[in-house]
C-alpha cells in the first residue's frame, strides 16, 4: 500500500479538463457571454449553501474567493423563466442531491451563473428582491456548510511526511496504511460561523485540512480510478479538544473529542475538480487573530501527504462505501495549532478561499455538566 515518497505527486488517472467539460449541458445558444470587470479579482468557479433571514438552505454559486456575488440558483431559473426563456436546466434543490445527479446538472450550474450574470452586466436585469432575490452580497448571506447532510466524514490522522529540516523520517513517514477516524456529521458549521466550546473545555487544537467532496458511490475503487469519482474539493478545520472530560478506553478514538457540536468548519465553497489542476501541490496554512502559523516542521503542503488522494480513496473504499456527498478529510501537516475562547482562525488551501471561524463558549441554557463519576463501570 505505502508508496515511496519522491517529492510533490501529480494526480494519477485524472481526466483532462477537455474531457471533463466535454458532459456538459449546453446552453452556449442562449447564454450571454459573461462580462465580469465590475469585480476584480480570481474567477474560479465555486458552489455553496447559503442562507438569509434563517429561511433555510439555498444552493448558491460564484465566481472567485469573497469578493463576487452569490447568486442563488433556483431564483436564478425563476427569474430566467419568467423572463421568457424556455432552455432552463432541472437543477436539484440542494448540494448533496445536486452531487448524486451527477456531472450534468452541476455544469448546468455554471452554465446558469454565467448566464444570468450577462443579464445583469447587459443593463437588462431588474432585481425581484426580497424572498425572490437572485443576487446576494457576499457579506449579506450566512455560509452554511457547502454539504450540510453527508452520510459520514472521515478523517485522518498522522497523514502528512514529518521530515525534520536534515531529512531525518518523523513517525508517520512509513505507515503502512492510512489512520482513520470519524467524525459526526452533526459537527459542521459553515465559514464565518463560531466554534463553540460549550462550557465544556477551555483550549483545543485546530487543523486546517484540505478535504475531499465524493462524486458517486464508491466501493473497491481502483487507484487509476479514483478522480472519477470526486466531485470537488473543499475546506476543513478539524478542530480537536485537548481538555474535553470523556472516557479513557482505548477504543474512545478521536472521535469524541473531534466531533463535538461545531468542531468542524467547512467551506466556505466546493471548488470542482478541475479547477484544481495539482491537489497534491497546494499551500496548506492557517492563522490565528490574523497571525500566520509557521508548521514546526516545513511540510505545509499537499505534496507531503504520505498517501496521494488515489491511494486513499482506494484504501477507504475497499472497506467502507462512500456516498455522493461524504467528505474525506485528508489531515493536518501537524496538530501544533492552539486555540482558545475570544479567538479567530482562518484556514488557508491553495486556490480553494479562506475558511473563517470566531471561537465562543456558550454553555446550553440550563444544562449542568456531567461531572466524573466514581467507582466500577456497570
Amino acid at each position: 500500500m505505502r508508496k515511496t515518497y519522491s517529492g510533490p505527486r501529480n494526480p494519477g488517472g485524472a481526466p483532462s479538463i477537455r474531457t471533463v467539460l466535454g458532459i456538459c449541458v449546453v446552453l452556449a445558444a442562449t447564454v450571454a457571454q459573461p462580462c465580469l470587470a465590475e469585480q476584480s479579482g480570481d474567477r474560479t468557479f465555486r458552489l455553496l449553501t447559503f442562507d438569509v433571514g434563517n429561511s433555510g438552505p439555498r444552493l448558491g454559486a460564484t465566481r472567485g474567493s469573497g469578493e463576487r456575488d452569490i447568486v442563488d440558483v433556483h431564483n436564478a431559473i425563476t427569474y430566467l423563466y419568467r423572463s421568457g426563456a424556455s432552455d432552463l436546466p432541472a437543477i436539484p434543490i440542494d448540494m448533496r442531491s445536486l452531487i448524486e445527479a451527477g456531472d450534468v446538472p452541476t455544469r448546468a450550474v455554471r452554465d446558469l451563473h454565467d448566464r444570468i450574470t450577462g443579464v445583469r452586466t447587459s443593463g437588462s436585469f431588474v432585481e425581484p428582491g426580497g424572498d425572490r432575490r437572485v443576487f446576494h452580497p457576499p457579506t449579506g448571506v450566512r455560509y452554511l456548510p457547502p454539504v450540510t447532510n453527508p452520510s459520514k466524514i472521515l478523517g485522518l490522522a498522522g497523514a502528512y511526511l514529518r521530515r525534520a529540516p536534515d531529512g531525518t523520517p518523523g513517525g508517520y513517514d512509513d505507515a503502512p496504511y492510512p489512520s482513520l477516524f470519524f467524525k459526526s456529521p452533526t459537527s459542521l458549521s459553515g465559514h464565518n460561523g463560531e466554534i463553540n466550546l460549550w462550557g465544556l473545555l477551555t483550549r483545543g487544537v485546530y487543523e486546517p485540512e484540505f478535504a475531499v467532496v465524493i462524486g458517486k458511490t464508491a466501493r473497491a475503487v481502483p487507484e487509476a480510478d479514483v478522480m472519477d469519482y470526486i466531485m470537488g474539493y473543499t475546506l476543513a478545520n478539524d478542530v480537536s479538544s485537548r481538555d474535553l472530560p470523556m472516557g479513557s478506553h482505548s477504543q474512545q478514538g478521536g472521535s469524541m473529542s473531534k466531533s463535538v457540536d461545531t468542531f468542524t468548519p467547512l467551506g466556505p465553497y466546493i471548488t470542482l475538480k478541475e479547477d484544481v489542476p495539482d491537489p497534491h501541490n497546494l499551500e496548506v496554512y492557517g492563522t490565528v487573530n490574523g497571525v500566520r502559523h509557521e508548521w514546526p516542521i516545513p511540510n505545509g503542503n499537499t505534496s507531503f501527504l504520505t498517501f496521494t488522494i488515489e491511494e486513499t480513496i482506494a484504501y477507504l473504499s475497499e472497506r467502507i462505501t462512500l456516498l455522493p456527498g461524504d467528505l474525506v478529510l485528508l489531515g493536518v501537516p501537524q496538530p501544533s495549532m492552539f486555540f482558545a475562547e475570544g479567538e479567530t482562525m482562518e484556514v488557508v488551501i491553495g486556490n480553494l478561499g479562506t475558511l473563517r471561524s470566531h471561537v465562543v463558549s456558550t454553555p446550553i441554557p440550563g444544562h449542568v455538566p456531567i461531572l466524573p463519576r466514581m467507582g466500577a463501570d456497570r
